[in-house]
């Protein structure tokens, strides 16, 4: 990692300098761009001493303040290819070389870089991966680890890629089932508004001249158009204040493990949740423990993946339990969110010593149900959608045809 010392300005129009370390010049010129700085002078420093300005700092500190985002896509297919290169019998550090040189997102080329950099200076890769904990689970530096000490670090990455392509492609699924309901919801907010804004209240006014009394369904409606239209700021500041309420109340500990609890008791999606949680700690500590993990490293590293607090709580008392010596289905028993289906396959698997074997198994059935519940939940989400937003639009037209049949009948 070469050290380059800049001068320029920030996004406020202020003279900025100091020093910043890359893999490369123009490295460092995406870092400082993407992090506000606008670079009038750049150059390397020799001496490997350059004074720290208000934007200097590592690749991790600069990463940090950019605005730039590494997709999971993005990280899939690096896995991937990297995997790729390495059952080729292509060296790590020459892989690495070459993934840096066609990354074409800035962050992800730096970080690459910096990666290419700590192996060639005798770091190992799954030490280097942790700098960035961020970008690389705990679940891959694990692997890596395992594949580094067994000499079979293409497999794991194979196994890696496979698993981060399973879990990008289940958010495909997602993103591509909720396109079309929120295309219609869009759509009918859109017309609401332009039937409540431009048409209603030419209706009434016309109605209103005639000397007639307006319908129930006419008044609440232009009570609440009138009342939105007075109180917009104050409604929309009441709506963004509740957002960001409920957002820093789920990311505090409390909220978090209050919000998990009820995630997991909710009358349909509760048992979605479960079940997703379930299929992620049987399909990473299959993963694990096929490489050669130890169990209870494998338990410490799949906590952190949940993404549960509750479940979570569950695995630190597995790990107890099974650092005692005592079973881990008789552990997981113990507790209301795994089936019996999943202990009894489990102590099969620990009795026989399959144990790997029968985590990838019930990883399969859980994945296969959770796929099929969430794919029924799309589906009905669409025709919910349309009934709800039919129901609305009609209500507003009959606000608008109760008026016109009321104009025919005070002209006749």
């Amino acid at each position: 990692m070469a050290l380059f010392t800049y001068s320029g300005f920030n996004e406020a129009g202020k003279t900025v300098s100091g020093a910043i370390e890359a893999p490369s010049e123009k490295s460092a010129l995406d870092l400082l761009s993407d992090g506000g700085i606008i670079p009038s002078e750049i150059k390397l420093d020799t001496n490997g001493h350059g004074e720290t300005g208000e934007a200097a700092g590592t690749v991790e500190q600069v990463l940090q303040r950019g605005r730039g985002r590494i997709s999971m896509a993005a990280r899939t297919l690096f896995v991937r290819e990297l995997a790729t290169f390495l059952h080729a019998d292509i060296p790590l550090l020459e892989a690495l070389g070459v993934l840096h040189q066609q990354e074409t997102n800035s962050h992800f080329r730096a970080i690459i870089g910096d990666l290419h950099h700590r192996v060639q200076g005798g770091e190992s890769f799954s030490s280097a991966l942790t700098h960035y904990p961020k970008v690389f689970s705990p679940l891959l530096v694990s692997m890596v680890r395992v594949g580094e000490t067994g000499g079979m670090l293409g497999n794991v990455m194979d196994q890696m890629a496979n698993w981060m392509e399973h879990e990008e492609e289940v958010r495909g699924e997602v993103r591509g089932a909720l396109a079309y309901p929120i295309m219609i919801v869009v759509l009918g907010l859109l017309t609401m508004g332009i039937l409540t804004t431009f048409v209603l209240p030419k209706i009434t006014t016309i109605f209103q001249g005639m000397g007639g009394n307006l319908p129930l369904p006419t008044k609440i409606l232009m009570g609440v158009a009138d009342f939105m239209g007075a109180h917009w700021k104050w409604v929309l500041l009441g709506m963004a204040a509740v957002c960001v309420g409920m957002y820093y109340g789920v990311r505090s500990q409390m909220g978090a493990r209050l919000w998990d609890s009820l995630s997991l008791k909710l009358p349909l999606f509760g048992n979605l949740a479960r079940k997703n949680a379930i299929a992620r700690f049987a399909r990473a500590n299959a993963a694990l423990l096929a490489a050669g993990v130890p169990l209870l490293e494998s338990l410490k590293v799949v906590r952190g993946l949940l993404g549960n607090q509750v479940m979570a709580a569950i695995v630190d008392t597995t790990i107890d339990s099974v650092t005692r010596g005592q079973s881990l289905a008789h552990t997981l028993a113990q507790s209301p969110y795994f089936p019996p289906a999943v202990t009894h396959l489990l102590g099969v698997g620990e009795r026989t010593g399959r144990l790997s074997e029968m985590f990838d198994r019930v990883a399969k059935t859980f994945e296969r149900q959770t796929r099929g519940q969430i794919k029924v939940l799309l589906e009905l989400l669409a025709p919910m959608m349309i009934v709800l937003l039919a129901v609305m639009v009609g209500m507003i037209a009959l606000a608008i045809l109760l008026p016109i049949m009321r104009i025919n009948q005070l002209m006749k």
